[in-house]
């Protein structure tokens, strides 16, 4: 390492230590001196590969990123550090810990990257993405799922690129991008023609999720739906059957065809493995009572909320809260409380957080104007409604904004909560 390198790497060590809150001694940690770290960030000292594998640790930065690695081929960097950042990422991920899965994703694609071995790269981005996906980032992950899906890798495996296109589709879909989640999805869905069941399921998954959001009719959905019918049974796991029951009873639903949407519900309250994924086993039951309530039904639907709230809470993400206590609001209007309906609402939309910029807030303010018209507040309630169809245009979800356009004109009753799910 030349003078100038010497100074750049201390510089960037220096940065790294204090964003850690570290001193100079707490960074030695007994086996390098405070002082000796002082002329590493100086630069008056040379790091040996051991100093610098040791620091790269303790500060959760690939060496890389200093512009130095240890010594050693690319091959062995490869062998040893990619493979061990990815299977802490994954780790993390299937622990939800998301911050550690992103931080170990990254460090994994940029040592990738810098030793030029593209598989590992296209692996350790699309982790990154899930991890983003299942933080609440659904913009990032949409965004990084659109560069998977032109990886080189992704042009040599189609499997890779079908994956990539359905998790874009799903993180548009997310974000609140509809038009964009049904182009990826019916993009996946072609990538996936020749691809395995299980790869192909999840393209049709992505594709009628995004298709029924977007208002698109069940006539329309009816193909992907009749062939994600087909390939149900010749999937091995009960658990993505459950899957596909789920995303089948969302949209008979959407259809208005209560009882096939509580048929496939039901299924999928079956199939859903807690020991598999448990928070996508509780969205299940916050997802069964908002269809439940929207169609009038009121059997079994406080016992969904209650376990979905035990779980929900500590486990998911700001999205999953928010669609939590839109169900919650939606059962107190069904139960004729609409003042705690309107608490509940109200709380969401003022909190930072699960009101912030980056949330939809269409099906919140159309509860909120359900609740106030039940109070009689008729102009606060038409002043949400417009609200609503306002946050729904811009998402893409058009049978929804007309359908708070006729609210705020006074056309609808209080039939139907939402008309997404």
């Amino acid at each position: 390492m030349n003078a100038s390198a010497a100074v750049q790497f201390g510089s960037l060590l220096r940065e790294a230590r204090r964003r850690q809150g570290l001193s100079q001694n707490e960074l030695g940690a007994g086996k390098y001196s405070g002082s000796y770290i002082s002329h590493l960030e100086s630069g008056r000292r040379n790091a040996t590969p051991e100093v610098i594998e040791f620091l790269s640790r303790r500060l959760g930065v690939s060496p890389l990123e200093w512009g130095v690695s240890p010594a050693g081929d690319p091959a062995q960097l490869i062998a040893s550090d990619t493979i061990e950042d990815l299977l802490v990422a994954e780790r993390a991920w299937s622990e939800h810990d998301w911050a550690a899965a992103i931080k170990h994703s990254s460090q994994a694609a940029a040592i990738a990257l810098a030793a030029g071995d593209t598989g590992r790269h296209w692996e350790s981005l699309y982790v990154l993405a899930q991890a983003k996906f299942s933080s609440g980032d659904f913009v990032g992950a949409a965004e990084l799922a659109e560069q998977l899906a032109e990886h080189e890798t992704a042009r040599r495996f189609s499997i890779a690129r079908a994956q990539a296109l359905s998790l874009a589709s799903t993180s548009f879909r997310a974000s609140d991008r509809l038009g964009w989640a049904v182009a990826y999805g019916a993009r996946a869905v072609e990538a996936s023609s020749t691809a395995p069941p299980i790869i192909l399921a999840e393209a049709l998954m992505a594709l009628v999720g995004a298709m029924s959001e977007a208002g698109h009719t069940l006539e329309e959905n009816r193909p992907a739906l009749a062939r994600l019918a087909e390939l149900s049974p010749r999937l091995t796991s009960d658990h993505s059957r459950g899957t596909i029951a789920w995303t089948m009873g969302t949209a008979a639903f959407f259809g208005g065809e209560v009882e096939e949407g509580l048929r496939q519900h039901n299924l999928a309250k079956e199939l859903l493995d807690p020991r598999r994924d448990l928070r996508l086993w509780l969205r299940l039951r916050s997802t069964a009572a908002r269809w439940r309530l929207n169609a009038g039904i009121i059997a079994e639907v406080e016992d969904l909320i209650q376990t979905a709230a035990l779980g929900l809470q500590i486990l998911g993400n700001a999205y999953d809260v928010v669609e939590l206590r839109q169900v919650q609001a939606m059962f107190a209007l069904r139960t004729d409380d609409p003042g705690e309906a309107a608490r509940i609402m109200s709380a969401v939309l003022d909190d930072p957080v699960l009101g912030g910029d980056s949330m939809s807030k269409g099906g919140s303010e159309l509860i909120l104007g359900h609740a106030l018209a039940a109070l009689g507040q008729e102009e606060a309630a038409r002043n949400r409604y417009v609200s609503a169809a306002i946050h729904y245009e811009a998402e893409g979800r058009l049978r929804a904004a007309v359908d708070a356009w006729r609210r705020s004109a006074g056309r609808e009753g209080l039939s139907n909560f939402l008309t997404l799910g």
